[in-house]
Parts: C-alpha cells; sequence; structure tokens
C-alpha cells in the first residue's frame, strides 16, 4: 500500500497556506514551496504522507537526467509527528538511500529519529552547523539605519554573476563546488551588495532558496562602517514587499551574527535548533 502522496501545483498552495500555522518549526520547508510555488524553484517535489491531513512533508530533489554533480542532493523535512516522519524516510520511494545527501536546516529535535533511520539504510550521519533560527515577527520592529545612512544608501547595488567568485571565495563553506550554486542564488533571489569607488562589492548579503538571508560577509578593509547593519535593512523591506518570512539561521558560536540581528530587531525562536546533517552510505 502506498503510504506517501506526491503534490500537485494545486495542492502546493494549499499546502503553503498550511505551513502558516506552524511557524517557526516549519519556517525553512514554508520558505522553500513559496519559492516553488512563486515559479523560483523548478527542481524540487513534495511528499506528504495523507492528504489533506498530513503530518509530515519532505521536499527533495525531482528526478532528472542522469549528470554528474558535485553537490550533495538537499532534503528538507518538516514534521507534526516524528512516526509519520520515520515512515516517509524508511520509504525508498520517498528517499533515495543509494547516494549521498544531506538534511538541510533540519529540527534538532530529529537527530536520534535520523540517525536510527540512517542506521537502518547502512548509512553514517555527520552533524554540523546547528544554529538558531532568529526572526523579524513584525517588519516594523526594525531598526531604522537606511535613513541614518543616506551617504551610504546611495551605493547599494545588487550583485550579478561576476560577482559569485568573490561571494565563493569569502563564503565559509566555499569550496571548488560552491561557485554554481552561488550563480544560481544570485540570479534567482534577492541580494544586495554595497560598492566601493569603482564599482566592486566590498559589502553584501544574499538570500537563499527558501528564503532565509545569508551569505552576508563585509571585507575585512571595510569593516566597523555599518555596512552589514544598511544591507539587513533593505533585504527586510524587499522580503517584505515579495511576501517571504524575514528570517536568517545564525549558527550557535557566531556571537557577532547574533548581537547584529538582535539590534536590529530580530529574535531567536525559543526552543528550536536547526541543524545541517550529511548523510552516506557505510564504507565498505
Amino acid at each position: 500500500m502506498k503510504m506517501f502522496l506526491l503534490l500537485t501545483k494545486e495542492k502546493l498552495l494549499t499546502l503553503e497556506k498550511a505551513l502558516r500555522n506552524y511557524l517557526p518549526a516549519a519556517i525553512k520547508t514554508y520558505g522553500t514551496i513559496l519559492n516553488v510555488n512563486k515559479g523560483k524553484i523548478h527542481d524540487l517535489e513534495v511528499v506528504v504522507d495523507s492528504w489533506p491531513d498530513f503530518n509530515a512533508v519532505i521536499c527533495r530533489p525531482g528526478k532528472k537526467e542522469e549528470k554528474y554533480n558535485p553537490v550533495a542532493p538537499t532534503i528538507t523535512v518538516f514534521s507534526k509527528d516524528q512516526n509519520s516522519l520515520r515512515r516517509l524516510l524508511m520509504d525508498d520511494n520517498v528517499v533515495d538511500w543509494t547516494t549521498c545527501f544531506m538534511f538541510g536546516g533540519i529540527d534538532t529535535s530529529y537527530f536520534e529519529l535520523v540517525r536510527d533511520v540512517a542506521a537502518c539504510k547502512k548509512f553514517t550521519v555527520s552533524f554540523s552547523n546547528t544554529c538558531y533560527a532568529m526572526i523579524l515577527e513584525d517588519p516594523k520592529d526594525l531598526v531604522d539605519i537606511i535613513s541614518e545612512r543616506a551617504d551610504v544608501a546611495s551605493r547599494i547595488s545588487h550583485l550579478d554573476l561576476t560577482h559569485a567568485q568573490i561571494v565563493s571565495r569569502n563564503w565559509k563553506f566555499g569550496n571548488d563546488t560552491s561557485l554554481e550554486f552561488i550563480e544560481n542564488v544570485i540570479a534567482n533571489f534577492p541580494n544586495y551588495c554595497i560598492l566601493d569607488e569603482t564599482d566592486n562589492p566590498v559589502s553584501w548579503l544574499l538570500s537563499y532558496n527558501y528564503g532565509a538571508m545569508g551569505l552576508l560577509y563585509t571585507l575585512p578593509e571595510h569593516r566597523r562602517k555599518g555596512y552589514a547593519k544598511l544591507l539587513v535593512a533593505t533585504m527586510v523591506k524587499t522580503l517584505q514587499n515579495l511576501g517571504y518570512p524575514i528570517y536568517c539561521f545564525i549558527e550557535e558560536e557566531n556571537d557577532k551574527s547574533y548581537q547584529l540581528f538582535e539590534k536590529l530587531g530580530f529574535k531567536e525562536s525559543p526552543g528550536i535548533r536547526f541543524a545541517w546533517q550529511s548523510c552516506r552510505p557505510f564504507e565498505r
């Protein structure tokens, strides 16, 4: 008996509305579905355990033509019931347990479940990047930075594909395979940068395919000028106008970023942590 359902475009619109009732726990899944419905993501499939009363949601890579992809596929999940999520994860028709992949931004309360399922499938799981979810629930709470920095605001622009190299080089997780990812983010999702006198970016902020702000960076020689605050404030207004949730993930040890967003009006979602988990087959 088939225990899952692949959602159609019409059902995805209904799912988007339903997930609003489960924020902030569902925020990454909600942001992903939002971008699918906006036509910004074309290569994801969304699976639920039942419909319309779902308990678990999995966003997975769609079926593609066979070609080499250096980046591990990413799965996004949300669940109201761990047993329902377990059944979906155990189903080889839902999750491809023949290759390496990653759980992206998964609630840390699912750690044991994922570890148990992976062991059943003869996979190892490595955990990294445990993060706070920092959310600006009401854009009116945003501290006004733009009007204070009108001199710098005139130099705010957008990144283009020629800037992907510098973003990738300065990204903590940048590597030989990250350039294509950065190019996709720049081409398809909101981003801002501050240009110097030669029209080169010296500070930038992008947004991911799940709607979160990220990759915030300022070149060392241009720090302590308020550029990061200005870019966040600018991005907030854009995300608000586009109807996106306004949030970011901040690693637990990144005190500077935490304080930056807190000062701008963002608040940590209490009791919720998200992490990235890499899964790979046992070595034989």
